[in-house]
């Protein structure tokens, strides 16, 4: 236990460390935030390090940090100027803290905001932090411009860091594509542990990601051993197709081994630049059986109210129904007002093909039951889906596989009840979904997509059983 409090201790004064005077040509801003909406009542530091090579004219990539960076501006200056990485302003970020009228700490707010796996970090540097950064200039008047493309952006941490960085990716990987983990988190403080098994279920995102790790990090017995975690996301990655490249130095938990080898690790971090990394090919059999190859989600409409809900029609329609209006819309966006009474199913239950189940979703749960139908009567209720967050609208495909709209995507069980593959959306969570055909919308953020799938949402008889087990 000493030995973990002590590695806490250390990762947490690497993350609070402001940038000092260093070997470098730039200039480093500072400033206070102390008005998050996402992170009420929090105070930190932000640094802004821009180097010398920035012209103020065309957007810079950028460099976020959430665990310290005096040691990086020497580093990014040198590759900088050899010409190894584009020009890089980095933006290094301190964990929030709530003060009383005294001063003193009365919380930290580290590891709510680091360890977690939801995608509000992310929104955190997207409405918050960069606009924030976006309205400092230099002292000799430059204006500080940052690219919003995702190939030019690259994010790193230690320790909680670490997972923070993955984190932020995973789940927006619109935002950031290059990834620079050590020491990460990935145990069981706030559901990291489950990461390995996601990232094989995910169809692979464009995301190029390094993690590096000591052999002799923190062991816990609550949370388990920092490497062997660390292991099982490289195992996962490599599985569903990532390019990632990983470094298991000797010593504790420390950055020091990732301090020593950033030089080539942002190098090839950045390799192929400007061009954006690649998705990988999963190994994923159930993966493979979904997605078209080449196929991917289309965002067909926008301004999307919410509440809508979207409901399977025909072949090649859907019907989205919101509190003013209910318009088909076809594959190509096309949209059609609907006239007249339109007979609607319940979109939280669905009908398994050939009518011998119905599932049904409960509200505010991360299980999904399922109940026999004799007649008119639904008996032997279990529940039977089980999901990585709770479950909003469900429907089957032709095969029998439910898909269950969520905070973390489509979840698509199998007919044993099992998450087998995730379908994610830029936006994160998915609110509402409906089959046309082999063509499966989804409305995330008001967003209206679309994608071409292997699977169909026409019931034509009962599926062939896959069998039990």
């Amino acid at each position: 236990m000493k030995r973990y409090l002590m590695a806490i201790a250390i990762s947490l004064c690497f993350a609070i460390l402001p940038l000092c005077a260093n070997a470098h040509n730039g200039e480093v801003i500072t400033f206070r935030m102390d008005n998050s909406e996402i992170y009420p009542g929090t105070v930190r530091n932000v640094s802004i390090y821009v180097p010398q090579q920035y012209d103020g004219k065309a957007p810079a990539s950028l460099w976020v940090s959430m665990s310290g960076g005096s040691f990086m501006l020497d580093i990014l200056d040198k590759l900088i100027a050899n010409g190894d990485i584009p020009t890089i302003i980095g933006v290094f970020v301190s964990p929030g803290q709530i003060r009383d009228t005294e001063g003193n700490a009365v919380r930290y707010n580290r590891s709510n905001e680091l360890d977690r796996m939801d995608g509000r970090y992310a929104e955190f540097l997207e409405r918050e932090v960069l606009p924030a950064v976006c309205k400092h200039k230099t002292s000799d008047g430059r204006a500080i411009k940052i690219s919003d493309r995702a190939t030019d952006r690259a994010i790193y941490g230690n320790s909680s860091g670490g997972i923070c960085a993955f984190n932020v990716a995973w789940q927006r990987p619109d935002l950031f594509s290059r990834v620079y983990s050590s020491c990460g988190t990935f145990v069981s403080f706030r559901g990291g542990d489950q990461y390995p098994a996601l990232i094989r279920k995910c169809e692979p995102r464009p995301i190029r990601v390094f993690l590096q790790d000591n052999d002799k990090d923190t062991w816990n017995p609550l949370f388990g051993s920092w490497l062997e975690y660390n292991n099982l996301m490289l195992s996962a990655l490599q599985f569903a197709g990532y390019e990632v490249r990983h470094s298991w130095g000797e010593g504790g938990h420390s950055s020091k081994n990732a301090r020593a080898i950033m030089p080539d690790v942002v190098r090839w971090l950045f390799e192929g630049w400007p061009e954006l990394p690649k998705k990988g090919k999963s190994q994923s059999k159930t993966v493979a059986s979904i997605f078209v190859e080449g196929e991917e989600w289309r965002c067909i409409g926008e301004g999307i109210p919410q509440g809508a809900m979207l409901h399977p029609h025909s072949e090649e329609k859907v019907l989205l129904k919101s509190s003013k209006s209910k318009v088909f819309i076809s594959i190509d966006g096309t949209r059609t007002k609907a006239k007249g009474k339109i007979a609607l199913n319940d979109p939280y239950t669905a009908l398994y093909p050939g009518g011998a189940h119905t599932a049904k979703r409960v509200e505010g749960s991360n299980w999904v039951w399922s109940y026999i139908n004799n007649g008119d009567k639904l008996e032997y209720g279990q529940q039977f889906y089980f999901l990585y967050a709770d479950a909003g609208q469900i429907l089957y495909d032709a095969s029998g596989y439910l898909y269950v709209a969520s905070a973390v995507g489509i979840q698509v069980c199998d007919q044993n009840g099992r998450v087998r593959t995730i379908l994610s959306l830029p936006g994160g969570a998915i609110d509402t979904i409906a089959f046309a055909g082999n063509h499966l919308f989804a409305v995330s953020k008001g967003r209206l997509y679309v994608r071409k799938l292997q699977r169909s949402g026409t019931h034509n008889g009962a599926p062939k059983s896959e069998r039990q087990g």
